[in-house]
């Protein structure tokens, strides 16, 4: 996926006033948790993922995956994206941000276990329940391309986007990032011992975790937004000058050439 400078984060969850034209430094993903608990539905939902998704079972000790999917995909079914695709996607150019957004789904639960499966068996198994669409739906949102300037074959970012959180809580193994030091996801599993099958198994695996379209898409859509954002504060105040605009927005004044400040 992406980095991008503070603007994104700095705009999409604060006013704007002349002071800041100088922006500082913020772990865009804790700002979007605090975007979702300012929301009622967002931190209901939230809340309640998380306490079922780390509450541990009376006989087992261990969580109850199959619950904490179930309030995962309720969460992402019924929370509105601007809320849940920020908290999934949010760009991250440090650690602490990194890992505060791979916790998102609370991969202790919905995510790990002792030992990686085969992605072939993950795939086998999806593909003989509720999941089955969800990934052929997955694929063909998301598949990639060398030569589109989205690196989507669809050239539809946004419909991969929705495919890809369209997985979490409905597959039993969810997709995730694969630590707090890259942008990678994978779902948990591995092509070791895959045999005669290992090209399939790479093909599957490949798809999460060497997909230029995923890779891409979270950049073109948080420059949508800023787009957007633009787009507002011109509503707000349509005499701000182009030079204001540009030096507010800094890197990203182009969106102020294609708004009509």
């Amino acid at each position: 996926m992406c980095q991008l400078t503070n603007v994104f984060f700095f705009f999409y969850l604060t006013p704007y006033t002349d002071s800041d034209v100088s922006m500082p430094t913020v772990n865009r993903c804790l700002d979007a948790a605090k975007a979702c608990n300012v929301d009622d539905l967002c931190q209901k939902l939230r809340t309640e993922y998380v306490s079922v998704c780390i509450k541990p079972t009376a006989k087992s000790g261990l969580c109850n995956r199959s619950k904490c999917n179930k309030a995962l995909r309720k969460f992402f079914d019924r929370v509105p994206a601007d809320y849940t695709h920020e908290l999934l996607f949010c760009p991250c150019t440090d650690t602490a941000c990194a890992e505060r957004r791979r916790q998102t789904i609370v991969p202790s639960c919905s995510y790990e276990s002792p030992e990686k499966p085969n992605c072939l068996t993950q795939m086998r198994i999806c593909k003989r329940s509720v999941c089955r669409s969800r990934l052929a739906q997955f694929q063909y949102d998301c598949a990639p391309s060398e030569t589109s300037s989205t690196g989507c074959m669809q050239d539809n970012y946004g419909a991969c986007l929705l495919a890809y959180t369209g997985l979490i809580g409905k597959c039993y193994n969810n997709p995730n990032y694969v630590d707090n030091s890259t942008s990678s996801v994978a779902p948990w599993c591995t092509c070791t011992n895959s045999g005669s099958q290992k090209d399939e198994c790479d093909d599957f695996l490949g798809y999460f975790a060497d997909n230029i379209c995923l890779r891409k898409f979270g950049c073109i859509h948080i420059a949508d937004l800023i787009h957007q954002k633009v787009k507002a504060i011109l509503k707000q105040d349509k005499w701000i000058s182009l030079d204001r605009c540009l030096r507010l927005f800094s890197k990203h004044g182009e969106h102020c050439l294609t708004t009509g400040a």
